[in-house]
């Protein structure tokens, strides 16, 4: 990877290209034209992304743009500039309670080209160095080139002329702001896998798009992987994700945007600021034995949860959710009582049961009378784990996390049972019961006519 194409490389593009070798005297011709025309288009390696780009506008200029057009081809684009469908083979779920992971091959090459693009060597990406991993540019004298045979070229290349460069995908949407930085707004390893983890949660298909455009040379089926089915997690009592996904609920000023940012390790602020919209926070959680697990926190704002849970589906992906109260305040208590229950309820009905903690925040505040014992009192009621405390400014929080992760690992374990849901639990109990003692009985009875039938017929003889 050191950013140019040496004689025998420049040769092996060729072949897979053009399926044609370059001659040695062929191979010096072309640099040579590189090298007049254009600074630093060829150096002691051999040509550079700027000499391959320049040979291109070369050919755009003399009109053999089937040329250019053959090389995208070859590397799976299609007319739009966008990878095909073949050259992204993305795993179907077939489920919706199943999800995506990176392998740990794909892994593995992006823990390898971490260090590769860390220029300074703190451990961490500065923006500028993150940006050079998705960096795709046309240096402004080919731009200039490619302008004097602007009835030449294709839209879709003006397009990119227009873009100088594309950076990061996760300066927007739900990635920005969604992983822990330094003091100076840098990526850490754990941070660049994180947000890997979620892309790749989100949107499988861009994440496999982006792992191929940064160079991933392995096969592109072996970069992502389907997990098993969340239900049959449950019924065999483990799981064997990687990545898990935490939905947190919560009434307003009960500290969900604070939790998240407590995993994030951002400061506590006292400055209240509604979110508008789910957001997202990831992190690495390192659990007793060192292993470690990415968590996923989704909020959901309180505005918004009815809609949120009128989709069947909206709990296929959690894999535990979480529920938040001020802890000195009765109205909140109560708040998140009702979102636990409306959660319980629509995961009874839609059959995707997941964990449930509740989260006791801002416990060194003073709390009302009995907000302890009604609190505790309600987690036994419903088969939960009793509340979780948590100080207003969440920093002894990191042992939450870790109690997260606990419960995603045993999916089987934390999950509530409403009032509705143990009568028809214990319906069907008696149903099976029933079922059970009538094959029993139908088993005694042909028992008994084998025997009886038996008896006759050696009385008779």
């Amino acid at each position: 990877m050191d950013g140019t194409l040496s004689d025998a490389e420049l040769n092996e593009f060729q072949v897979k290209c053009f399926n044609a070798p370059l001659q040695p005297a062929e191979i010096v011709g072309v640099k040579r034209v590189v090298q007049e025309r254009i600074r630093g288009g060829v150096s002691d390696l051999g040509l550079t992304l700027d000499g391959l780009h320049f040979l291109h506008a070369l050919f755009i200029e003399k009109g053999l743009l089937e040329t250019t057009w053959a090389v995208l081809r070859k590397f799976g684009y299609d007319d739009d500039l966008k990878l095909r469908d073949d050259i992204l083979p993305v795993p179907t779920k077939h489920a919706s309670d199943r999800s995506v992971e990176l392998t740990d091959e794909a892994k593995d090459y992006l823990r390898r080209i971490f260090p590769v693009y860390d220029s300074d060597n703190d451990g961490s990406l500065q923006p500028s160095e993150l940006d050079d991993i998705f960096h795709i540019s046309i240096a402004p004298i080919i731009e200039q080139h490619l302008k004097t045979c602007v009835d030449l070229i294709p839209s879709s290349f003006l397009q990119i002329m227009e873009m100088e460069q594309i950076m990061s995908p996760w300066t927007a949407g739900p990635y920005v702001d969604a992983a822990e930085r330094t003091s100076q707004g840098n990526l850490t390893l754990n941070e660049f896998l994180s947000e890997w983890a979620l892309m790749t949660s989100l949107d499988p298909s861009c994440s496999l798009a982006n792992l191929i455009c940064i160079g991933y040379g392995g096969d592109p089926t072996s970069a992502l992987r389907v997990t098993r089915r969340r239900s049959a997690d449950r019924k065999k009592q483990w799981t064997e994700r990687n990545v898990f996904h935490c939905f947190v609920f919560g009434p307003k000023r009960s500290g969900k945007s604070a939790f998240l940012n407590s995993f994030l390790g951002r400061p506590f602020s006292s400055n209240y600021t509604p979110t508008n919209g789910i957001r997202y926070a990831m992190n690495v959680v390192e659990q007793i034995g060192g292993t470690q697990k990415t968590l996923i926190l989704q909020e959901i704002p309180e505005d918004v949860v009815k809609k949120f849970l009128s989709n069947k589906e909206c709990l296929a992906a959690c894999d535990v959710a979480v529920f938040l109260y001020d802890s000195s305040d009765e109205y909140s208590r109560k708040r998140s009582r009702e979102l636990l229950l409306d959660v319980a309820r629509q995961g009874e009905e839609s059959g995707y049961r997941v964990p449930c903690l509740l989260i006791a925040a801002k416990d060194e505040l003073d709390p009302y009378p009995m907000a302890l014992q009604n609190s505790a009192r309600v987690t036994q009621q419903l088969g939960m784990e009793a509340p979780i405390p948590v100080g207003v400014k969440l920093r002894d929080s990191k042992y939450v996390f870790s109690r997260i992760i606990s419960a995603a690992e045993h999916p089987h374990m934390s999950i509530p049972d409403t009032e509705k849901g143990k009568k028809r639990k214990q319906y069907r109990q008696l149903v099976n019961s029933s079922l059970m003692f009538v094959s029993v009985g139908s088993a005694v009875a042909v028992v008994g006519l084998v025997a009886y039938r038996a008896y006759a017929a050696r009385k008779n003889t």
